[in-house]
């Protein structure tokens, strides 16, 4: 039986939750610290001691208890006046919550731990008290049902590399202008995998010749979701890999994807070695639990329409790349125009009200920059979309 994206991730985080098989960026340190020193100076603007924080794809719990920890960090050495902090990690795995919270009731940094009535999304609540006062919610849902589903307000939502998960369709035209849509489906059988990915006919759908589209309805449901459950002046991050403009070159994909695990076999259509994009699937997979994930690039561009209209809307490259360039990997300066340099130096007293201002006026000539000097051009980045409501 031929199994879907969705289908095959859905079974990928069952078999392997709390037992992640991959890094992401979440679980660095420049990345917790940048959200910190970005989330303190919108406390400080906005003045509040009390801050309530949503992270949807929590996975391990890794960056919540990173950014947790910086946070307590600023407030001790009074970079920000918090009293409070009630943060709830959204994760589908279940498997995943559970295993982070037996650790810490086994031994952790948490002085109660206290456990969700059994079945229900709730897994459990973590509290560390002091000042501030920290309070981890562990939640087991979906994340589009999470923020659609009355969960009340807060002052940040952090989206973790999620929305390269979810479903999505994907469009490219020939040299011709005719347009195609890829399909990618797997196949198991005894213990090993097959992915096809192919195309069909898409009718109807308009775009320059040899380009390559795409549309989640799940991711924007996800991103609308979010963005209703804040306040003016309420903060939305979303960290992930993907294409900015509406329409990228089928070229930067027609290399075959750079890594494949051993246990998989990955098929592509007759005659595909050029003008086909072998790449925009990634594959990754566990072959102790005989499961594999399928990734696709974000369409960021359809995200950034859905917001511009309630709010200011900013991308920057994550900036890892030009990092790991420089000879120490904690060389972060100012003006760099990446994500992590722009937003770990701010300090109390900087104007973020400027810096937003510089950023968002110069966020397209950036993110070229970036794509020119690091990715030989490519339009695939890992990126930030930072959004403020209005």
């Amino acid at each position: 039986m031929a199994l879907t994206k969705a289908q095959v991730n859905e079974r990928f985080y069952d078999a392997v939750g709390g037992e992640i098989v991959f890094e992401t960026e979440a679980q660095g340190l420049l990345h917790p610290l940048a959200v910190a020193k970005l989330v303190a100076a919108q406390v400080r603007e906005r003045g509040i001691r009390e801050l309530k924080l949503l992270e949807l794809g929590t996975n391990n719990c890794a960056f919540a208890t990173s950014l947790l920890k910086l946070l307590t960090s600023l407030t001790i050495h009074g970079e920000v006046a918090l009293e409070r902090i009630d943060y709830f990690a959204v994760e589908l795995a279940r498997r995943s919550l559970e295993a982070f919270m037996l650790g810490q009731e086994e031994g952790g940094d948490f002085q109660r731990v206290a456990p969700g009535s059994p079945g229900s999304p709730l897994v459990g609540t973590l509290t560390r008290l002091g000042v501030p006062q920290i309070n981890l919610h562990l939640v087991h849902a979906e994340a589009g049902r999470f923020v659609v589903g009355g969960s009340g307000r807060f002052d940040v939502v952090v989206v973790n590399e999620l929305l390269d998960d979810l479903p999505t369709r994907a469009f490219y035209s020939d040299a011709d202008g005719t347009a195609h849509e890829l399909t990618a489906h797997a196949h198991e059988q005894d213990g090993k995998w097959r992915v096809e990915i192919g195309s069909e006919p898409a009718p109807g759908v308009e775009l320059p010749p040899a380009t390559l589209t795409a549309t989640s309805q799940e991711s924007l449901a996800v991103v609308r979701g979010a963005a209703a459950l804040l306040p003016s002046g309420g903060m939305l991050l979303v960290h992930d890999y993907g294409f900015m403009e509406r329409y990228t070159p089928v070229a930067w994909y027609e290399q075959p994807p750079r890594s494949l695990p051993e246990f998989v076999t990955l098929e592509f259509p007759p005659g595909s070695e050029s003008g086909f994009p072998r790449a925009f699937f990634r594959i990754f997979g566990s072959e102790e639990a005989s499961v594999v994930q399928i990734t696709t690039d974000v369409a960021f561009a359809e995200l950034i329409e859905e917001l511009e209209p309630s709010g200011r809307v900013i991308t920057l490259p994550h900036g890892n790349a030009l990092i790991r360039s420089r000879e120490q990997q904690d060389d972060l300066r100012k003006g760099d125009g990446v994500f992590l340099s722009e937003f770990a130096l701010v300090e109390p007293g900087d104007d973020l009200g400027a810096l937003l201002s510089r950023l968002e006026a110069e966020q397209v000539e950036l993110r070229r920059r970036f794509a020119d000097e690091f990715l030989g051009g490519n339009a695939s980045v890992f990126a930030d979309l930072l959004y403020i409501k209005r």
